[in-house]
């Protein structure tokens, strides 16, 4: 899996921390190898989490609501879709997993989001593709549908980078 060094601090501690506790309990196989491993997992967890919020955000418009402030920064919105259509495309995973039938979505996705000027006001056909792709991510539509979907109840603040508005609230 070809992954970017990890920048985030909170990824590098989880990755220490999870290579300390596997090298208290297996010191001989505990390498930088395994290390670097640990923290490319967690990279790219985070990294598919990241995509799957910002599908739920797009395809909810009362979830919306809640975390958008200020419209998120169009350039990292599409740098995140192109880490993970690469991330995904080079992954070492199984030929049936779901995030293998997120790829052309997530590249429908990216070419209406280049055009789109962020606000609150999503046209439908990124709701259509958001909703497509969660569908093809194996996430189930909230037993209230996508449109009454008020969000996870236990959602942390959500800090996408932010543009200066653009027309949008």
């Amino acid at each position: 899996m070809a992954m970017c060094k990890c920048s985030d601090p909170s990824t590098k501690e989880m990755a220490d921390a999870i290579y300390e506790s596997f090298k208290a309990q297996d010191p001989a196989n505990a390498t930088p190898r395994l290390r670097a491993g640990i923290e490319e997992v967690i990279e790219f967890a985070t990294l598919i989490g990241s995509v799957q919020l910002l599908m739920g955000i797009l395809a909810a418009p009362r979830f919306r609501e809640k975390v958008f402030q200020k419209a998120p920064n169009r350039e990292a919105v599409l740098a995140l879709l192109d880490r993970y259509t690469a991330a995904i495309s080079t992954a070492n995973i199984a030929p049936d997993a779901p995030d293998l039938r997120t790829i052309e979505p997530t590249r429908k996705m990216r070419a209406l989001l280049e055009t789109w000027e962020f606000n609150l006001d999503v046209p439908e056909p990124i709701v259509s593709v958001a909703r497509a792709w969660l569908a093809a991510h194996e996430t189930s539509e909230p037993p209230e549908g996508w449109d009454e979907w008020p969000g996870p109840e236990d959602m942390p603040q959500v800090e996408l980078p932010e543009q200066p508005s653009r027309g949008g609230p």
